[in-house]
């Protein structure tokens, strides 16, 4: 809504069962513009909104090209979690599900413990480089 359009606020009548009762119309609202309303935005004269338009301008085709191919993909991605959810309803589909969410979990067991025993000496590494840069800001701006 822009603030050279006009507001009107009114309210019903409030019927009741024995006797009707009609209120007076609210005061009508005007929206007056203001000089700051008025100003062109800062995002618009920036120079970086020109960059963007133009790289969207060429981007555009290939990102409706995208858009081409992956909707039949989400189609049939959609189209199959509706069939999960109605064959869930069933118990012996709940239960061969239960089977092979578990089969699943012992079959990744191996590989989730090898990813823990690589990646997490990394992680505490970068985990306390952290916590020390912190504390060494904090100490400096005492």
């Amino acid at each position: 809504m822009t603030a050279l359009r006009k507001i009107l606020i009114e309210e019903e009548p409030e019927i009741t069962a024995t006797v009707a009762v009609a209120r007076a119309p609210a005061a009508k609202l005007y929206v007056v513009p203001t000089a700051k309303a008025l100003a062109p935005t800062e995002a618009a004269e920036a120079e970086g909104g020109r960059l963007t338009n133009i790289l969207l301008f060429f981007a555009a085709p290939f990102l409706g090209l995208a858009y081409i191919i992956a909707v039949p993909f989400v189609g049939l991605g959609f189209l199959a979690v509706l069939a999960v959810h109605a064959a869930l309803k069933t118990k012996a589909v709940r239960a061969v599900g239960l089977v092979l969410k578990n089969i699943a979990k012992l079959i990744a067991a191996p590989f989730v413990g090898l990813a823990y025993i690589v990646f997490f000496p990394f992680i505490g590494l970068a985990m306390l480089a952290w916590m020390g840069g912190r504390a060494a800001v904090a100490a400096g701006a005492r």
